[in-house]
């Protein structure tokens, strides 16, 4: 993945138009639709379906304030996850861009990363752990979700060429779908 300009692994990012990235820049790029029938950007009031939104999340007996960081750390050994409980989102992606994880082989990692994200989104939306993000995510109704990104992540969501196979939102939606049943 080309990570340049990502605004997830820089502190200071170019935006969609190759400027200095500014708070609300977002609202400046026409593919980020936000209607009665689309959250097509996890920005701006919506900025909570992000997984740099706050949660309380557990994993393998650890507590992480994001699911971002959880995820992350999950590439490591349990032994070598003490980074992650402390550091900031952009720190905890950053990090792993600089630094290989121990945890499993690439291979490995491609066939279970859905679950464990799936695991980890499941408790941001708990409406016991977390009852804000639940309630939040419930107010979406059945719009479509999509992580509609400018730094070309085609996994967990879709480029501004509508390329990608937005795995996040599909897992948001099915999770959603799953609360209101």
């Amino acid at each position: 993945m080309d990570i340049t300009g990502n605004p997830l692994y820089f502190e200071v990012t170019p935006n969609p138009n190759g400027e200095p990235y500014k708070i609300g820049d977002w609202q400046k790029v026409p593919e980020i639709i936000h209607d009665d029938n689309n959250v097509k950007g996890f920005f701006g009031e919506y900025r909570f379906l992000s997984n740099f939104g706050e949660a309380i999340v557990e994993y393998d007996g650890v507590i992480y304030s994001s699911t971002e960081k959880a995820y992350q750390a999950a590439k490591w050994k349990i032994e070598d996850r003490d980074y992650f409980v402390n550091c900031t989102n952009e720190e905890a992606v950053k990090y792993n861009r600089l630094h290989q994880p121990n945890g499993y082989p690439p291979d490995i990692w491609d066939e279970i990363k859905v679950v464990i994200m799936r695991y980890l989104l499941e408790q941001k939306f708990d409406p016991e752990l977390n009852p804000e993000n639940y309630q939040k995510l419930i107010a979406t109704g059945d719009k479509y979700l999509e992580e509609t990104n400018w730094w070309n992540d085609k996994f967990w969501g879709k480029n501004l060429k509508n390329e990608g196979l937005n795995y996040l939102g599909i897992i948001l939606m099915s999770i959603r779908d799953d609360l209101k049943s």
